[in-house]
């Protein structure tokens, strides 16, 4: 019961950091650069430290830490240009996913609910395009909305997850909890 009242707290808390990301996009998208530039200087440090205290890959790692160490100073001393970084990442990917989903529509195009999966990269395709046709525009919103979006899905997912009720023990047994009941 513990779980599932700490999964209901997370889930509100997400949902509640997705709102708000919506509202103030610009917000969210210098947020998540900056989450970005920090994870890639502390993973930078990793690799320097890893460097120092294995002689196996010593040059691979202080190599990818300083790079680490380079990008992530970059967006956070440039949050700017770290917010279109990762906007052009965020095209890129909703490009390759959307040409992906239109593929396997047109090699399915037989099967009975496939339209759907040629909308889903229609849009994809489409919001690649809106960003790369407005990437100065989209970089100050896109990561921010993208952002708000994970959050309230996950939020939501937190939420409708319950517990199996029909969960059996390796003996075959029912559990004690649910004995009770």
């Amino acid at each position: 019961m513990a779980n599932r009242i700490l999964m209901i707290i997370s889930g509100i808390i997400l949902i509640t950091g997705g709102v708000f990301a919506l509202l103030a996009p610009v917000l969210a998208s210098l947020t998540a650069t900056l989450i970005v530039g920090w994870t890639f200087v502390f993973a930078g440090l990793l690799h320097i430290v890893q460097a120092f205290r294995s002689g196996e890959d010593r040059w691979w790692n202080a190599g990818f830490g300083l790079l680490g160490l380079l990008l992530g100073a970059s967006f956070i001393f440039n949050p700017l240009g770290g917010m279109i970084s990762l906007t052009i990442v965020l095209g890129a990917a909703f490009l390759a996913y959307g040409l992906m989903q239109l593929y396997l529509a047109w090699k399915r195009r037989s099967m009975d609910s496939v339209w759907m999966l040629g909308l889903s990269g229609i849009v994809s395709v489409a919001l690649a395009l809106v960003i790369a046709f407005n990437l100065f525009t989209a970089s100050v919103t896109v990561p921010g909305i993208v952002l708000a979006v994970e959050l309230i899905s996950t939020g939501v997912a937190l939420l409708l997850l319950k517990p199996r009720s029909d969960r059996v023990s390796s003996t075959g047994d029912t559990p004690p909890a649910e004995q009770s009941a």
